[in-house]
C-alpha cells in the first residue's frame, strides 16, 4: 500500500493547516472562558473520551468538569510551547504538544498550569471536533 502524499497542495498539508487554525480559536475560546464555544469544540458521542491526569471522563462528566473549571478560573493566559499535527486523512488528524496557562480563580489567587495534550480530532461536515483527548500536568 502506497502512503498519501503530504507534498505541498496536498489534502493533507490542507488538512494540518485547517487543524492549526482550529487550534487557535479552542485556545481562544478558553482564554475568553466562552464555555459554549468551548464545548461546541468537542464531538458528544458514546465514544467520547478525556484522560486527564489519571481521570477518565465521558461527555457527560467533561462537560461538568469543564463547567466547574470555567467557574473557578476567572482569567486565563494560554501559550503553546509546542503543537505538532498529524493528519492521517483528510477527516482525521491528531494534534499534540504542550500549553502553559497563567491566571487567577474566584479568590484572586494565582493559577498556573503546563500541561501535554494530545486531541484526536474528527472533520464532520467543515468542522473539526474533538473525539478523545489526553492531557497531563506537566508540573
Amino acid at each position: 500500500m502506497s502512503p498519501i502524499s503530504v507534498a505541498p497542495g496536498s489534502t493533507l498539508v490542507e488538512t494540518e493547516r485547517e487543524v492549526r487554525e482550529w487550534l487557535d480559536r479552542y485556545f481562544a475560546a478558553i482564554e475568553k472562558r466562552d464555555l459554549r464555544t468551548f464545548l461546541s469544540c468537542f464531538q458528544p458521542c458514546d465514544s467520547f473520551t478525556v484522560f486527564e491526569n489519571r481521570e477518565t471522563y465521558g461527555w457527560k462528566e467533561f462537560v461538568a468538569f469543564a463547567e466547574g473549571s470555567f467557574g473557578f478560573v476567572v482569567k486565563v493566559r494560554l501559550e503553546v510551547e509546542r503543537c505538532s499535527v498529524d493528519a492521517f486523512a483528510p477527516e482525521v488528524a491528531v494534534a499534540t504538544g504542550i500549553f502553559r496557562g497563567t491566571g487567577e480563580d474566584v479568590s484572586g489567587a494565582p493559577v498556573k498550569v503546563r500541561s501535554a495534550f494530545t486531541f484526536v480530532l474528527h472533520r464532520i461536515g467543515q468542522e473539526w471536533k474533538i473525539r478523545h483527548v489526553h492531557e497531563s500536568s506537566l508540573e
